[in-house]
């Protein structure tokens, strides 16, 4: 009887991982994930698109696959400002000049005595994609998120911390491949907080 019910309860334990790992390993993920990195904060560049950190691409798209209302433009004092939610970050001076042709690509370095760190952490836990098929290419066998955050102090302890999401796919041939935005409404930039001078 006893191993009747251990059977029994290892199957309904394999259908919900099957039928809802994805949504277990996001409610995992707001107690506990794995840190992977701490990743180069510089070069920073914007690209219209994207605020490139080092050499990583960070989109300004949210889970909901719209651009997030984050504007980064250069003041008259040539400070790189970050908009969001009406509040303001000023991040630091704008190393490339204005392009006479419109382009929105913006150079920046920090300001002296700034301090930044840039981490990366990913799920204790991934999920099993077995009815995932994509006849184009390949289909993964499993995935899991990895978080991208970007913490920005000033002197003045105002801050500027921004988080990530994007997903992570196994192939039983080539292992866990690089992070990658999905589009697929669940990955993207899902918080900015901008805090002022304590």
């Amino acid at each position: 009887m006893r191993l009747l019910l251990i059977s029994i309860l290892v199957v309904i334990a394999s259908v919900v991982w099957l039928a809802a790992g994805r949504q277990v390993t996001s409610v995992l993920d707001r107690l506990i994930t794995i840190r992977v990195a701490t990743l180069p904060v510089s070069p920073v560049r914007y690209d219209g698109g994207d605020l490139v950190i080092g050499q990583l691409e960070m989109t300004f798209g949210a889970t909901d696959n719209q651009r997030s209302p984050l504007v980064l433009c250069s003041n008259s004092l040539n400070q790189v400002v970050l908009t969001w939610d009406a509040r303001t970050f000023t991040l630091g001076p704008r190393t490339n000049p204005v392009d006479p042709l419109g382009r929105p690509d913006i150079d920046l370095v920090a300001t002296p005595g700034d301090r930044l760190s840039f981490t990366a952490r990913r799920s204790l836990l991934g999920w099993p994609t077995p009815f995932e098929f994509n006849f184009m290419s390949r289909s993964p066998w499993w995935k899991r998120y990895v978080y991208y955050r970007l913490l920005w102090t000033k002197r003045d302890g105002s801050k500027l911390e921004m988080l990530w999401r994007y997903e992570q796919d196994y192939y039983s041939s080539d292992g866990w491949e690089k992070p990658a935005m999905m589009w697929n409404w669940h990955t993207g930039l899902i918080q900015v907080d901008i805090r002022p001078q304590t």
